[in-house]
């Protein structure tokens, strides 16, 4: 699911099949020498939860219709700072 879609960034989140979040973005503004930039993060199945309290969710509330709703917010902060900041673990790649 599309989640963000501005200035030449463009971010989507999806549910694996075992549950894991993962925010994807890819930024055609590009960063340091590159001319574009990818990122992965993942959330582990059971942090979920806690992004959907987070998110000012219930416990069966759908994630990705809470990040979507709260998109803006959690992208102009950084998807990575805003789970940090809400102690949420997760892994990062870049490519």
């Amino acid at each position: 699911m599309r989640i963000w879609s501005q200035n030449n960034l463009r971010v989507e989140a999806i549910l694996d099949h075992d549950g894991a979040l993962t925010i994807a973005g890819h930024d055609l503004n590009g960063w340091l020498d590159r001319d574009e930039y990818e990122y992965r993060i993942t959330v582990p199945a059971a942090e979920v939860p806690r992004v959907v309290v987070a998110l000012g969710g219930r416990a069966h509330d759908d994630v990705l219709a809470l990040l979507g709703a709260h998109a803006e917010q959690i992208v102009r902060s950084g998807e990575r700072t805003w789970l940090t900041k809400h102690g949420i673990e997760h892994r990062f790649s870049s490519y």
